[in-house]
């Protein structure tokens, strides 16, 4: 494992964070890759989070907004609010990404480290910087998706995921630490 992986997962132990990450390493990676899962809720609506460490500099937070096949129109009118996204925050990319025809709508945020990675940064980067983003501003990359109204036709419908509904065991946030 990494050093800033090894650093990640010691401050996750010591701030009893353990049930909010998955460590998985990527086998045979030259870079030594590792990625934390977790997840972030909107409305009972649970989305993928990725914390990715690996040996280069750079690092990054990834959540998955929303995925599957896209129409024309549903892209359109996403890219549109993703740009106008990316226009008023610095530290957030928002895109449309796609790969053997699946399309996942993604925000990134850069962690920069060197040989100075604090750990705590990262769960900052999650807790007071991605989270009360998503809770503001990802209502509007959903209702673009949504804006946009699929007819039926002789044409298979666009697929587009829903992301999995919070289960009901109650998880330990952030919160509970303070105070």
């Amino acid at each position: 494992m990494n050093k800033k992986a090894e650093l990640f997962q010691q401050f996750i132990t010591e701030n009893e964070l353990t049930n909010l990450f998955t460590l998985r390493e990527i086998e045979n990676d030259q870079y030594n890759t590792v990625v934390f899962d977790a997840t972030v809720e909107y409305n009972d609506i649970v989305f993928p989070l990725f914390v990715v460490l690996d040996d280069t500099p750079f690092g990054f937070v990834r959540l998955e907004i929303a995925g599957g096949r896209f129409t024309p129109e549903q892209r359109k009118a996403t890219l549109d609010v993703l740009n106008q996204l990316n226009s008023e925050f610095k530290c957030f990319k928002h895109y449309l990404m796609e790969e053997d025809g699946y399309e996942a709508i993604l925000l990134d945020v850069s962690l920069m480290s060197g040989d100075n990675f604090d750990p705590a940064l990262v769960a900052y980067t999650i807790f007071e910087v991605l989270y009360p983003h998503t809770q503001k501003d990802l209502t509007r990359i959903i209702a673009a998706v949504e804006s946009v109204k699929v007819e039926a036709s002789g044409e298979e419908a666009p697929v587009v995921e829903e992301p999995a509904k919070k289960e009901s065991k109650p998880r330990k946030t952030t919160k509970s630490k303070k105070g």
